[in-house]
């Protein structure tokens, strides 16, 4: 891409308007998790009776179940998880953006993968309700073609693949691709804010050679976007390393509107077993400098937390406020997830708002 290139693009850039002022007005969001990317552990209903208990992803359940048989579970599981009426509740408590994750076989499958097709049908069904009822959207590129972490949430769990082979980045950038043109026709722009380039890659059991596979995913896939789509932000995930490592995504004038994406959890390492109540519901406050130093080089958000802990504290609204006014300190939050089917309230954004835990009327204050 040429200098004259991007200089006109940045031209088009700021010429343009954002539907949410991203760094004066904080995001205050939920994942709409569990939905169209499985988390068995979510207590997603029905989908899992019955089976074995090794199976424990989608690529799994659709194996073992055979496409028919999948189909139904997933079909019945998509159009009851998420409704209309969930969004409402949503944005009568204060909720101002939904993140949507999805994996790519929502919109290519390749040969002889088990997936099933027709997710992509209730992307589109979660973003008409959110553009009919005022919330912002951001897409998130949740599971990718050999798995970017190993994870269950990547829709395949165990190996580690995504990063060794060509064919997955040009597989991803081509789904990216798409999704940035869907989402650049104008009944849309002014819903569809953000594209996430990538959920949670994982770089630490080969970390030069991933960190730099993953620079060349975002340029390529950043690249794709910006070709079909001049006005959505584009979100990268931190990868679990300092946030200083992406700050070339600001001074390097190649790109623009770039928002930063971190995770904090307290709950899944053992290094939070030790930690006592106290110190969990302070830990937040250590975060403040590095969130504000990061958020004066790019828009950051804390796109996924919890109230969740080892010891179960109780004080879950005192945690909240903590996590929520820190985060607010850079440019918001999006918490996960908006609800959770087995009970687990301290992962239940509507649970933690019935019970009080979670109150968005207003600024929200840290103790720090």
């Amino acid at each position: 891409m040429s200098k004259t290139t991007i200089f006109l693009g940045l031209l088009l850039a700021i010429s343009c308007s954002w539907a949410w002022p991203y760094g004066e007005t904080p995001v205050r969001g939920v994942n709409l998790g569990g939905w169209l990317v499985l988390e068995k552990w979510i207590g997603v209903p029905n989908v899992y009776d019955g089976l074995p208990s090794w199976v424990n992803d989608e690529w799994q359940l659709c194996e073992y179940l055979g496409y028919q048989e999948a189909e139904r579970r997933l079909k019945a599981h998509w159009e009851s998880w998420v409704t209309e009426n969930d969004i409402i509740q949503l944005k009568n408590a204060g909720i101002n953006h939904l993140r949507i994750p999805f994996g790519y076989w929502a919109l290519e499958i390749p040969n002889g993968e088990p997936w099933v097709w027709g997710s992509w049908d209730y992307v589109m069904r979660a973003c008409d309700w959110a553009r009919k009822h005022g919330l912002q959207v951001m897409i998130d590129f949740h599971g990718a073609p050999g798995s970017q972490n190993g994870n269950d949430h990547s829709g395949h769990a165990g190996e580690t693949a995504f990063f060794y082979h060509d064919s997955n980045f040009q597989l991803s950038t081509r789904v990216l691709g798409q999704v940035a043109k869907i989402f650049n026709a104008s009944e849309w722009r002014n819903t569809v804010t953000i594209i996430q380039l990538l959920n949670e890659p994982v770089l630490w059991d080969d970390y030069n050679y991933r960190l730099d596979r993953l620079k060349q995913f975002y340029r390529m896939s950043y690249d794709e976007v910006r070709k079909n789509n001049d006005i959505a932000v584009v979100a990268v995930h931190d990868a679990f390393i300092s946030s200083d490592n992406w700050y070339y995504l600001r001074d390097d004038p190649h790109y623009f509107w770039v928002m930063l994406d971190i995770h904090y959890y307290q709950v899944f390492t053992p290094e939070w077993s030790d930690y006592t109540c106290e110190q969990h519901w302070a830990l937040p406050c250590r975060y403040v400098n590095g969130l504000r130093q990061a958020n004066a080089k790019l828009w950051t958000i804390v796109g996924e937390w919890s109230l969740a802990t080892p010891k179960n504290c109780n004080n879950q609204g005192y945690f909240a406020r903590q996590q929520m006014g820190v985060y607010e300190v850079a440019s918001g939050w999006v918490m996960w997830t908006f609800k959770h089917g087995a009970g687990w309230s301290e992962w239940d954004f509507m649970a933690s708002q019935r019970n009080g835990w979670i109150n968005l009327s207003g600024a929200i204050t840290p103790q720090c």
